[in-house]
């Protein structure tokens, strides 16, 4: 039993590509071509009769997260990265003795009686991986204000600051904000990049974080090549907060009124979160953290075996667990990391409000609802911005932006500013339209501040340009126009990060949101945090895909399996590619999708034990242009009834299907979901979320 609770390492390399919606910093370089050509080597081999059978909300961010560049060097970071995520440090609390309570839920604000805006910002992002000279800065500034922009958010390495430990020289960047806010009479959004650099003088390789496998988190190319620092070494933490203080003292006694807000960055994606390209952190110090954690909450190592199903003969044997699994020792792990993370965010607001009580303190997340916001540690977002006033994330070009900012505004304080970045431009689906369609609805649906990254002065900035003079005509000005947000009488949808953690369910919900939303209008989005906010005291036997998702036949009881003619044949793993290949050539299994072919696509749960279960099923088809697939199930081999009588529900393009049911098994039967292709195979991928439980 220990050995299957030791870390495994799950191939997220196609989950990765695909979900990831975190902003990847540029330096400038143009690097389109050379970062499409990398997501096209990493691709799903798919039907020949089209270019790609997945998903657009999958295929658009394959080249949207490079690493961060030199002006003469550009690499995809699709090739590089593993798998990632954010969290961190335990803070005091008494967990809940059942861990299936809730919170009574709050009803969110009326948000159509907010105070109102009185000043948007249109935000340029400049990068100093490679610091600019101040003329080319200048350059730059003078462009992007003739578009409309109203402030520069500029980029801050703490490793091109502090390079001899304790000696902080600003003489390259202080040029560049005194030009903005004395010259321009602009204002600047400070992003303080905590990263560090290999070689470092100021800190050491057993202060940052690593993998399962003991890799340190290092990524990026050249000068962008950084390193993100534990959350449990006393050294890096004390280290971080002591150049934080110093750098915010010095940009309030020079430019205090010129100042935006201050954001701490601390992943090489220049955000407030864990690396997602891989799951951290097992360093020497969280591991010894964790164990602390877990003799601090449940006592007795006794006491801990009885919730996770383990052996172990003491806390000191004790390894952490997956950062993907979604078992009640996931569950226990997400919540260590989670308060580990803001323990430093709270730690970093403290410092700057000490210093200068009337600034403002600004986060950065990639995303707090998709799949890859588990390794990020940001689905408890609510909690983690409980001492923050501006909240910043970054949406892809196709992302549902009235239902991102109506997630977001519905359930943070109303004191709480919303942040949104245009990414880009390696998005393989993005065109000028959909990037002014994200300025014109974030701008409408409450958002303070919008801002582009990744542009530079190249072909694709003067390409878009037009859309940057559009949204800063509309928003800027006086006469903007009018604001569409929830309401106490607009429709209302629950959602609850337990079951979002279990099942990375997130399409159900915005096709919930879609269904009941009416030329636009706004939704209330009721957030119930029943993951973060308390511990698994109990035993809870459940599997759940894709969190259960593995490389190995019959871990955590899931089986891949492809289906013809009444016989189950078993799916090979592809290491290459990360998915399992099933008996046709583009019957697949991936973390994110089902694909079927004229074999159908099987994931088989085997029972482990007597009892009644409970399946939970969620099944989205994304694309407009598939003609449907076919949901089933099989148990032991026969049909079952998925309700009214219905043993097979058609899922239409752009539909989600979900139900519940019961069923009585013993150990050993079988429970088979399956996925055909209903007529055509193109554009088939399927996304389905299952939760089983005794």
């Amino acid at each position: 039993m220990k050995n299957q609770r030791l870390i495994s390492f799950i191939l997220v390399i196609i989950m990765i590509s695909s979900l990831l919606c975190a902003c990847t910093p540029d330096t400038g370089a143009d690097t389109s071509t050379e970062a499409e050509s990398k997501a096209q080597e990493t691709e799903t081999a798919l039907p020949e009769s089209q270019e790609d059978t997945r998903p657009e909300t999958e295929r658009e961010s394959d080249e949207s997260h490079t690493d961060p560049v030199t002006e003469k060097e550009s690499e995809a970071s699709a090739t590089e990265q593993t798998e990632g995520s954010t969290e961190t440090d335990p803070k005091e609390s008494e967990p809940e003795t059942d861990p299936k309570e809730t919170e009574p839920e709050t009803e969110p604000e009326d948000l159509s009686v907010r105070d109102p805006i009185e000043q948007r910002y249109f935000i340029y992002r400049i990068w100093n991986f490679n610091v600019l000279s101040i003329e080319e800065f200048k350059s730059i500034v003078d462009r992007v204000s003739q578009d409309g922009f109203n402030a520069i958010k500029i980029h801050i390495p703490w490793h091109n600051v502090e390079i001899t430990p304790g000696v902080y020289d600003y003489s390259a960047f202080d040029p560049m904000l005194d030009y903005v806010i004395k010259e321009k009479g602009m204002k600047v959004a400070v992003s303080v990049d905590l990263t560090r650099t290999s070689g470092d003088r100021v800190l050491s390789t057993g202060d940052i974080m690593k993998d399962a496998n003991g890799g340190l988190s290092m990524g990026g190319s050249g000068s962008a090549n950084r390193m993100q620092i534990s959350l449990h070494s006393p050294n890096a933490l004390y280290k971080a907060n002591q150049f934080y203080q110093n750098i915010v003292s010095h940009y309030e006694e020079l430019y205090s009124d010129g100042i935006l807000f201050y954001l701490p960055a601390f992943t090489q994606y220049a955000e407030s979160e864990y690396w997602p390209t891989t799951a951290y952190d097992y360093s020497d110090y969280a591991i010894r953290a964790f164990r602390e954690f877990l003799k601090e909450n449940y006592g007795t190592i006794e006491a801990l075996n009885a919730v996770i199903e383990t052996d172990y003969a003491s806390f000191d044997e004790v390894m952490p667990p997956s950062t993907v699994s979604s078992d009640n020792y996931g569950h226990i792990w997400y919540v260590f990391r989670h308060r580990a993370l803001k323990s430093f965010i709270d730690m970093l607001g403290e410092t700057q409000k000490d210093i200068a009580p009337n600034s403002k303190y600004a986060l950065q997340f990639g995303s707090v609802w998709d799949s890859a916001s588990v390794l990020r540690g940001t689905l408890g977002y609510v909690d983690l911005c409980e001492n923050v006033d501006v909240l910043w994330v970054d949406d892809g070009p196709m992302t549902n932006h009235r239902f991102s900012m109506d997630y977001l505004l519905t359930s943070l304080p109303s004191h709480v500013e919303i942040a949104q970045e245009i990414d880009g431009p390696y998005h393989s689906v993005a065109t000028p339209e959909l990037y002014l369609a994200q300025g014109m609805q974030c701008f409408e649906r409450g958002a303070t501040y919008m801002s582009i990254a990744n542009w530079h002065m190249n072909d694709d900035y003067e390409r878009y340009s037009y859309a940057w003079r559009e949204i800063a005509d509309t928003w800027l000005g006086e006469n903007v126009p009018k604001l569409i947000l929830p309401t106490a009488s607009s429709p209302v949808i629950k959602v609850s990060l337990l079951d979002l953690f279990r099942m990375r369910n997130i399409l159900s919900i915005v096709s919930q949101y879609n269904f009941i939303t009416e030329n636009g209008e706004a939704v209330r989005i009721i957030v119930t945090d029943d993951l973060t906010d308390r511990l698994p005291m109990t035993a809870t036997n459940c599997a759940s895909y894709p969190g259960g998702y593995s490389k190995t036949q019959g871990e955590g009881g899931w089986y891949y399996r492809s289906y013809l003619d009444g016989q189950f044949t078993d799916m090979t793993f592809n290491n290459e590619k990360g998915q399992w290949q099933g008996a046709s050539a583009y019957t697949l299994l991936t973390p994110v999708y089902f694909h079927p072919d004229k074999h159908d696509a099987a994931l088989v749960y085997k029972a482990d034990r007597d009892g009644e279960i409970s399946i939970r099923f969620s099944c989205n088809l994304a694309s407009p242009s598939s003609d449907g697939v076919v949901f089933y199930m099989l148990f032991n081999g026969k049909s079952v009834d998925l309700g009214d009588g219905k043993t097979e529900l058609y899922v239409s393009p752009e539909q989600t299907v979900d139900g519940t049911l019961t069923l009585t098994v013993k150990a050993g039967d079988e429970i088979a979901f399956i996925i055909n292709k209903y007529n055509k195979n193109t554009y088939d991928s399927t996304s389905l979320s299952l939760l089983i439980e005794y």
